[in-house]
């Protein structure tokens, strides 16, 4: 119905003397009673709090029963099982000079490898088989101990593409880390001369 200079309109009700409706509660309806005492605005709350209540005791429940096997792992465990794999690989250096030995580079390799996240735990050792500063050329051997055969494990663990790349990572991590550092100064591995 419309009334008045601006012709303002107004829904028309039929609830309202004179069919005009002058103001409506938008929040009217969550006050309807839904059964016993218990009002609409109640159930919304009571069902998004037990939905919130739902996931929170879940993540709790999860997080105190789920034990991750990689987090527990013994190394006696692996030593006594006797399960050996060798990986051999060659590296050069980026400069020889007299003062870098095959303790130096062997050093270098149990760093390496002794602190990795993936590989620290199977790895036992690291050897220069052969080392020349004639011509910087490096032959090495690591030993890991590995768990009896799982599913997977040699292909991608021990997969040998995955032990070199370990190295050339830090590698260069190395490099990016200290960049103004000479060749020669360090030890430094060419990352691009890796192989197995």
């Amino acid at each position: 119905m419309c009334s008045g200079v601006h012709r303002e309109c107004l829904p028309f009700s039929p609830s309202a003397p004179g069919g005009i409706s002058l103001e409506r509660d938008p929040w009217r309806s969550c006050r309807n009673v839904v059964f016993w005492k218990c009002k609409l605005w109640m159930c919304i709350t009571t069902v998004f709090l037990v939905v919130f209540l739902a996931i929170l005791i879940s993540l709790i429940l999860y997080s105190s029963v789920y034990i991750d096997e990689d987090d527990y792992w013994d190394p006696d465990e692996l030593l006594s099982s006797g399960n050996v794999h060798n990986f051999s690989g060659t590296l050069e250096l980026m400069c020889g000079l007299p003062h870098f030995s095959s303790e130096n580079i062997t050093k270098r390799l149990t760093e390496v490898y002794s602190s990795s996240p993936a590989l620290g735990r199977y790895f036992r050792s690291a050897q220069v088989i052969s080392f020349s500063n004639e011509s910087s050329t490096v032959i090495y051997q690591l030993v890991f101990s590995v768990p009896p055969s799982t599913e997977g494990f040699m292909e991608n663990t021990m997969n040998p593409d995955f032990i070199r790349n370990i190295l050339r990572q830090n590698i260069y991590d190395e490099d990016t880390l200290n960049p103004g550092t000479s060749e020669c100064d360090t030890l430094k591995l060419d990352p691009n001369s890796l192989t197995s």
